[in-house]
């Protein structure tokens, strides 16, 4: 009844409403590394898009697609740049400082409700398939998925896991037919920058690199991470040939994309892709990734910027959002939840602080949409204030984020970026814009007094620790809290990537 309830929609909202739910994220994506938000590379456009506009043509959907057909948010920003606290503030409609994950290897408290939980309520069948250990179950963040799949890593591991989604996905499509909530989380972009050769034909490593390229810079860790620690200067060609690795990734996970996407859009005979088209698709990265942008850092934990908070945002269902199919208005991860509960037409719980975004999403508007900035930050004592122009960071303690890899990432104690004349946040002209800093300091205490804070609970099932070692987040203590030191404490180092 409750999902008969929701598919039924409002009577007011124009259009018909959708009845599946998709969210698929991407880890470590940076947004201008799309080819839909500018990239001169064709990361995000499909290789075998050949006659789909002939008549009768199936339309093959990578994500440059999905954005032609969806809404993309230009200025879109994560919480934090590591996963898990990201992850949990788009499942939750609430930013790291309240859900109380700050860190990787936290757990998502009992208390805490996810978008699983309102949709299984609802009578949705909810399914969850990811490939970064960090989203294992003891996390927290598997409450309310009916199915949740955690694929190991190594070779294929993506693939995988998408493998098993189009499983459950065709199962459910034959069993009771309940409408479905699924995600899927993929990995591939993350360190070290590997990419595959597809079914030993096409090897995406090649995809974007210099065929003559003769030095010795790869994607792996080794050579990265030991490139940071010393301090090594690379030249042009090197940065140029790990990027291209990097972009390769992003190429080969379009390409996963654009599979699941065919199998989950199929109904059956004649019916094909009417699947999409009933079905509200969310798709997002956690976070980005610096690519060496500053101080020779290549990824993501200790970053408070653009390159690595802001991330990519599209939202699809063509019956019922309509209207501009590029915003610039600011939104947050945290809009996500708020969003599709409202989209179906569900009860939100209590404490979210994201908005629904359908205001912009309807042609005329379903009411109000007032602007605000984004916030986020490193833990809880790094602070970066963002909204259509400027990027305030505070930094009150002089705190330097020491997340694994060991290297120099200095952050001023307060800085202001024109993010319009400066997008790589180069420039600090805090001092020429006086007014700028206060409006936006006044925004962030403004905010945090407003808070509820909280942290999360230590992990202590031993598998999901040896999960992260392995993939080089911990050293086997609590994950980003020295040992005897309490989490949240100054000088408490942050949890890995």
């Amino acid at each position: 009844a409750g999902a008969l309830g929701a598919c039924s929609g409002d009577a007011g909202r124009p259009g018909k409403p959708p009845r599946d739910a998709l969210i698929l994220t991407v880890d470590t994506l940076r947004a201008d590394h799309l080819s839909f938000y500018g990239y001169p590379y064709s990361t995000s456009r499909g290789r075998e898009r050949r006659g789909e506009d002939a008549p009768g043509a199936t339309p093959i959907y990578d994500l440059d697609r999905l954005a032609e057909t969806g809404v993309v948010f230009e200025r879109a920003f994560a919480p934090r740049g590591q996963t898990f606290p990201s992850l949990a503030t788009l499942m939750t409609g609430r930013p790291p400082l309240e859900h109380g994950a700050l860190r990787n290897g936290r757990r998502l408290p009992a208390s805490e409700v996810t978008l699983a939980e309102v949709f299984r309520e609802a009578g949705f069948a909810t399914g969850a398939f990811v490939t970064n250990q960090l989203l294992a179950p003891a996390s927290g963040i598997a409450e309310g998925f009916e199915a949740f799949h955690t694929e190991p890593r190594g070779p294929q591991t993506d693939y995988r896991a998408l493998i098993a989604a189009s499983q459950w996905v065709t199962g459910e499509r034959q069993g009771e037919d309940r409408p479905l909530f699924a995600w899927v989380h993929l990995m591939a972009p993350h360190l070290p920058y590997e990419p595959p050769v597809e079914f030993q034909k096409f090897n995406y490593a090649d995809m974007f690199g210099d065929p003559g390229y003769a030095g010795e810079a790869d994607g792996s860790r080794e050579f990265l991470d030991t490139a940071y620690l010393e301090q090594r200067p690379l030249s042009g060609l090197d940065l140029a040939q790990v990027v291209a690795l990097y972009d390769g990734e992003i190429a080969y996970t379009n390409r996963l994309i654009e599979l699941f996407l065919m199998v989950f859009s199929d109904l059956g005979e004649g019916q094909r892709m009417l699947g999409l088209n009933r079905t509200w698709v969310v798709f997002a990265s956690d976070h980005g990734e610096e690519l060496y942008q500053r101080h020779g850092y290549w990824a993501h934990s200790k970053s408070v910027y653009d390159s690595v908070l802001r991330v990519p945002l599209v939202m699809r269902h063509p019956p019922s959002v309509t209207g501009r199919r590029v915003l610039d208005e600011v939104v947050e991860l945290q809009d996500v939840a708020p969003t599709l509960i409202d989209a179906f037409g569900l009860d939100a719980p209590p404490g979210m602080r994201g908005r629904s975004l359908l205001p912009l999403l309807d042609r005329g508007g379903r009411g109000p949409f007032e602007s605000r900035p984004a916030f986020g930050g490193w833990t809880d004592k790094i602070f970066s204030v963002r909204d259509e122009r400027w990027r305030l960071v505070v930094n009150p303690q002089g705190v330097e984020p020491d997340d694994t890899p060991p290297g120099p990432y200095p952050i001023p104690e307060l800085a202001l970026f024109d993010t319009l004349r400066d997008p790589l946040e180069r420039l600090d002209v805090a001092g020429e814009h006086p007014g700028e800093v206060e409006r936006l300091k006044a925004e962030l205490d403004a905010w945090l007094q407003d808070l509820e804070r909280a942290d999360g609970g230590r992990v202590v099932d031993t598998a999901y620790l040896e999960s992260l070692e392995a993939l080089g987040y911990t050293d086997g203590q609590d994950p980003g809290t020295p040992e005897g030191q309490e989490p949240g404490a100054p000088g408490a180092a942050g949890g890995g990537q």
